[in-house]
This record gives structure tokens, C-alpha cells and sequence, in this order.
């Protein structure tokens, strides 16, 4: 049981900061795409 628990743990320990890594990175590259094609307020309401 030591064993499993010990795997769940460092699982745990790698997938989380991993997930919020890419998270991250989806949030700064939405980020970027809105300052590089920025949309006016005329074509939003087309």
C-alpha cells in the first residue's frame, strides 16, 4: 500500500504543476494573439 501511495503522490506532484504550466500557457498565448490581431468594435457587431 506504501508503494501505491507513494506513486499516487509523486504523480500528483508532477501532473499538477504540469497542468497549470500549459494553462499558463494557453492564457499567455490568447494574450498574445489579442495584441497581435486586435478586433475593432465594428466588426464584432457584423
Amino acid at each position: 500500500m506504501d508503494g501505491a501511495l507513494i506513486k499516487a503522490l509523486t504523480m500528483m506532484c508532477i501532473a499538477l504543476p504540469t497542468m497549470f504550466c500549459v494553462i499558463l500557457v494557453f492564457i499567455l498565448a490568447t494574450k498574445m494573439l489579442h495584441k497581435a490581431f486586435p478586433v475593432s468594435l465594428e466588426d464584432e457587431e457584423e
